[in-house]
């Protein structure tokens, strides 16, 4: 498998051993992994953050951080790699399956980033299902591979520069009208569901030509098997119908097909169109574009010192980077790099809010 796939199939692992040390994952002391990604590769999406409904919010007080509800939403996904030379033929075959059955780019796995709930400062933000993980999908960022794995284990001590603010995830935001709070709602209901048999090559084969014309007749219904992509697709479809109906059925979808049709112009530019109808004021944008760049670009303890609704507000306008990138103005076509290093700053933003402002700047 590729570096990315070892990595995944590792972590895949580390769920494993945390569900039988602690039946399930908990949220304190990741382990300060080995770093995963060099600073240069290491390095959002619907209205500003709600407060918990009830609370006092104009008489002056501050209100609590883990009070404020996080609106924000998205698909990571995360690019391929070279195939190991210590693959096995059956890891071998599902890797090349993935990188060159699918259309380009090459991505071996994606999941879901989901805001967390008001009150709620242990909710999880990431969610998916792994290859080798017998427990199922699952929230996952409370593991101890996990810093690793999302690029977040290496310290950021000092402000890095644009192009050190990306990531070997891509990002995809997902508006919808409360979408965060829907999206939770469906992952739970998906929570466990099996990885397909390895006798099927974990139903791969299902998204790429010419199996995939057979691919409705695979069960979709709650709980049935179904790996990374097809387990997003059949979460969004359900958990969001209005906005989010694909062209094809769930096990259609690989990684990189799930990607391509989520990041279409016209989907951008219908997002943007809702999102942000008119335009700010040069001095709003300034402020929001700042708290973007603290987010991705300072240091780890200037992300992890932000105001909760200043780093929701950040997310925000990362994932409005997106949408503007992806699409297309005055008739001529994306521009796909600063569409791809959109995606990457976003990404690396998303996580680190989870591990540099949630979970504090160290380890």
């Amino acid at each position: 498998m590729s570096d990315f796939s070892e990595r995944a199939t590792r972590y895949a692992k580390a769920i494993e051993d945390e569900a039988e040390a602690d039946d399930g994952a908990t949220d304190d002391g990741a382990a300060d992994a080995a770093d995963a990604a060099d600073a240069d590769q290491a390095p959002a999406l619907y209205p500003p953050p709600v407060v918990l409904q009830g609370l006092p919010v104009d008489d002056g007080d501050a209100v609590e951080a883990d009070l404020l509800a996080n609106p924000n939403a998205a698909m990571l996904f995360l690019k391929a790699d070279k195939t190991s030379e210590s693959a096995t033929f059956a890891e071998a075959f599902v890797d090349h399956t993935v990188q060159f059955g699918q259309p380009y780019p090459a991505i071996t796995h994606c999941e879901m980033w989901v805001g967390e709930r008001a009150a709620q400062a242990g909710d999880d933000n990431h969610f998916s299902t792994y290859l080798g993980a017998s427990g199922g999908a699952t929230w996952t960022s409370g593991l101890a591979d996990s810093r690793r794995f999302y690029g977040c284990a290496k310290a950021v001590r000092e402000d890095i520069t644009r192009r050190q603010a990306r990531s070997s995830w891509s990002a995809i935001p997902i508006f919808s009208v409360s979408g965060s709070e829907k999206l939770r709602s469906e992952c739970n209901r998906n929570h466990g569901t099996p990885y397909p048999s390895p006798f099927l090559l974990w139903q791969y084969p299902m998204s790429v030509w010419p199996l995939r014309a057979f691919s409705g007749l695979v069960d979709d219904r709650i709980n049935a098997p179904a790996h990374c992509a097809a387990l997003s697709a059949r979460i969004l479809r359900t958990g969001l119908p209005e906005t989010y109906t694909l062209d094809h059925p769930s096990h259609w979808y690989g990684p990189s097909s799930l990607y391509l049709e989520l990041a279409t112009p016209v989907r951008m530019e219908e997002a943007l169109a809702l999102e942000q109808p008119t335009v700010r004021s040069n001095d709003e944008e300034d402020e929001l574009n700042d708290l973007a760049d603290i987010l991705a670009q300072h240091s780890d303890e200037a992300v992890a010192e932000m105001r909760r609704e200043d780093a929701h507000k950040a997310l925000r306008q990362l994932a409005l980077h997106v949408l503007r990138a992806g699409s297309r103005v005055d008739g001529t076509e994306v521009d796909q790099d600063n569409f791809r290093e959109a995606q990457e700053r976003y990404a690396w933003g998303l996580c680190r809010y989870t591990w540099k402002h949630r979970k504090g700047a160290l380890p």
